[in-house]
């Protein structure tokens, strides 16, 4: 949607620059997509010449060579256009005119023959873009003046994306009611007074409606007498500045008002009209229809079209016909006002492929309210620009009433939803500003009625983000929301699944998801849908090993899986279970370190359940199984499997402690190894115990990293060689205080675990 700053200013006051508007509408929600300005810069430089001759250039195909009259005399130009004709006056940009695009022009020879200028396009001179080639003026501007003045002065035109439920921005009034509710400035629309004279426009005309459905209303005016010709110079700048073709005063008054109010309207010709009546219906299985833009048609029934007494003369909503076009021989006009059903509009315009202004804007939700002042203001303009009469009445059709629907604002939910306090004049002078009636208030809320142009407010919600937009989004003040608790043991729960799912999945694990019902269980169906789902599981394991199976059919042999679940027992008991399968190898082939032989055991499953354990703070008791190659051969599978299940209910139960995070140590620490000469039967953890007792302040972490069995050491027992990690949090540590530290615990090992110290 295009609109200028100095077209807006005449329907509501206010002291922005086109800057200072941009970011208002922006704020206001309104996407400001492009601003450019024109009758500036370069503007003030091009004068407009009239095009006396043109002749082939003698050594180019494809250039002209024009004489042209700039106001002070005779020049030659050459040019590449083709639009033009002998007589059109257009910008002529004289030598030494710096042109938007950075262009100097200069006098040169083109190809051998000297042109003493350049002739414009709208996009060279910063314009909006219009048709190809030379920016064609009206035949009634003066040669000489410069083009700034001949576009009617300095002016800024913006390009907005309009979002497809706020349609009533689509138009010029809508735009101003954003901006007199922005500023509290009263929007001013134009005096519309019809004059009619002659007959009652039902003794000229008759409108049926046959699909009310899909065109609840249909309004209808007739103009006789009307004289077709160009549109006076202020309306057609308006509507090139947007990007629109001025076509005649008839059709551009009808375009004018589109651009204005946003109500599409068409023009027919009354004496093209068979038997001067309309009629609105769909059309007939293989209707062919010529539209205006020449394009042909075969309609299907589903497709809504405006006919006269023979054919449809029209493609309601997108466009019309071209056998009852406004032409120069026309006389009189009758005038098309209606609304169409949205979905009607946008399926025919896509079948079709046929897309306008109209269209762009049925499509979205026109103003059924809308219809008759559309029309009132449409033959007020025509009146004015070509002369005629207006009859006397309009035909409206109306289907049913028109209802308007009533919203309900609280005060306290505004404040709610928006964090800020909004007085509630304010919220009530928004509403008046946007053209919402207020019915009643109280000390707690408001209610208003919905204007039909407003399509997007239903619910107190979108009421609220009225007030936001028009209040100001940025004096809504950022700031950090408290954490909430989980608001239901449910969410607690879910919560916890959650955490367990992300620690297996960090370990390598995949989860699976397998059906409740399967061919092992306790308890049976009555009815089973099928022989191997006639069972409520008992298990998850079948289920994965099923799993496991699958892939290693499809060629992937290392696998780790798990799954969360509910088992359930003969006696009707259900429980929350956790699985874990692995089988195959620990590590795939890598081009760094090779083919890797290690293969997943029992280690990796109970590995994975400590890891659960140190995570969630919980003791885990699990059974493991390994099935040996042998037997999981019979399962179709390559190699050994280790499988676990535990019952997760109770793990869920334990209340989670308070995580706390200590700081990243700022000193340098220090590692000594000792290797321990044991019984055999000593375990690594029966040396943890014994190094954790050792009161040791500086001590922060015991690794093992070897075990030893060889020559060197007696039979019966075995090296274990630890490594010790010392660090202070407060200072960097001597190595006395470290020499000091691991003497004294290997003093104590050797009482404890009546060992020896290996020396290296």
């Amino acid at each position: 949607m295009k609109f200028t700053y100095n077209w807006l200013k005449q329907y509501v006051d206010f002291a922005w620059s086109p800057a200072e508007l941009a970011e208002k509408l922006t704020f206001a929600g309104i996407e400001v997509e492009e601003v450019v300005t024109i009758g500036g810069g370069a503007l003030q430089e091009v004068v407009i010449c009239q095009i006396l001759s043109s002749e082939k250039h003698a050594n180019a195909d494809k250039l002209s060579v024009c004489r042209v009259n700039d106001g002070q005399g005779e020049r030659q130009i050459v040019c590449g256009a083709k639009n033009y004709k002998v007589g059109d006056k257009v910008p002529l940009a004289l030598p030494g005119v710096t042109l938007p695009n950075g262009m100097t022009i200069k006098e040169a020879k083109l190809r051998g023959i000297e042109s003493q200028g350049m002739l414009c396009s709208a996009d060279e001179l910063g314009l909006p873009k219009g048709e190809d080639g030379l920016l064609i003026l009206p035949a009634e501007t003066q040669v000489g003046i410069k083009l700034s003045d001949a576009l009617g002065g300095t002016d800024t035109v913006f390009d907005i994306e309009v979002t497809p439920n706020r349609p009533d921005w689509l138009s010029i009034i809508g735009l101003a009611r954003e901006v007199s509710a922005l500023t509290g400035n009263p929007l001013k629309l134009p005096e519309v007074v019809v004059t009619e004279s002659g007959e009652p426009v039902e003794k000229l005309t008759s409108v049926i409606v046959e699909a009310p459905d899909v065109c609840p209303r249909y309004s209808a005016r007739v103009i006789q007498g009307v004289k077709i010709g160009p549109s006076p110079v202020w309306l057609k700048r308006i509507l090139e500045k947007v990007g629109m073709r001025s076509v005649n005063n008839v059709v551009d008054a009808t375009n004018y008002v589109l651009l204005e109010c946003g109500h599409p309207l068409h023009a027919f010709d009354y004496k093209l009209l068979g038997e001067k009546r309309i009629v609105v219906r769909r059309a007939n299985k293989g209707e062919r229809f010529v539209a205006i833009d020449g394009t042909q048609h075969e309609l299907a029934p589903d497709m809504l079209v405006i006919a006269d007494a023979r054919r449809a003369v029209a493609l309601a909503g997108i466009m019309g016909g071209k056998e009852s076009e406004i032409n120069d021989q026309t006389t009189d006009v009758l005038l098309e006002s209606a609304w169409f059903l949205p979905s009607s509009i946008r399926k025919t315009s896509k079948q079709c492929g046929l897309s306008s202004d109209s269209s762009y804007r049925f499509e979205r939700g026109a103003d059924i309210g809308q219809v008759v002042w559309a029309s009132n203001r449409a033959a007020q303009l025509i009146q004015q620009l070509s002369g005629g009469q207006i009859a006397r009445g309009i035909i409206d059709t109306l289907a049913k009433p028109i209802e308007k629907h009533r919203v309900r604002c609280r005060y306290a939910a505004v404040n709610r939803l928006l964090g800020i306090e909004v007085p509630a004049e304010t919220v009530k002078m928004i509403f008046t500003g946007l053209s919402l009636e207020l019915i009643s208030s109280d000390a707690q809320s408001c209610e208003v009625e919905v204007p039909t142009f407003r399509v997007d407010l239903e619910r107190e919600v979108d009421l609220i983000e009225e007030v936001c937009r028009i209040h100001g989004v940025e004096k809504i003040p950022a700031k950090m929301q408290p954490a909430r608790p989980a608001v239901s043991e449910f969410d607690a729960q879910w919560d916890k699944r959650a955490r367990v799912r992300r620690i297996l999945a960090g370990l390598g694990f995949h989860e699976a998801q397998n059906q409740t019902l399967g061919e092992q269980g306790d308890l049976k169906l009555q009815n089973p849908l099928s022989a191997d789902q006639h069972a409520l599981r008992s298990s998850l394991v079948p289920g994965l090993l099923a799993n496991l199976r699958t892939n290693v059919s499809r060629h992937q042999y290392d696998v780790k899986l798990f799954e969360i679940g509910r088992v359930f027992a003969a006696e009707g008991k259900e429980s929350l279970r956790l699985a874990l399968a692995v089988t195959g190898r620990r590590e795939p082939e890598s081009w760094e370190t090779g083919v890797r032989d290690a293969k997943l055991d029992y280690y990796d499953v109970k590995g994975a359940l400590e890891e659960l354990r140190e995570m969630l703070g919980v003791a885990v008791n699990a059974e493991i199984k390994t099935i040996s190659p042998a037997q999981a051969k019979k399962l179709d599978l390559r190699d050994a499997v280790h499988v676990a299940e535990i019952d997760l209910d109770p793990l869920l139960a334990v209340e989670e402690g308070e995580r706390t995070f200590r700081e990243l140590p700022k000193f340098p620490a220090v590692v000594r190894d000792v290797a321990l000469v044991v019984e055999e039967g000593v375990q690594h953890g029966d040396v943890v115990v014994a190094i954790t007792k050792n009161p040791n302040k500086i001590l922060e972490r015991v690794e093992l990293f070897d075990i030893y069995r060889g020559s060197s050491i007696p039979t019966g027992k075995k090296s274990m060689a630890y490594s010790l990690t010392f660090r202070a949090p407060d200072r960097t540590l001597t190595d006395t205080e470290v020499n000091g530290a691991h003497e004294q615990l290997k003093r104590s090992l050797l009482q404890t675990l009546k060992c020896e110290i290996r020396e290296s």
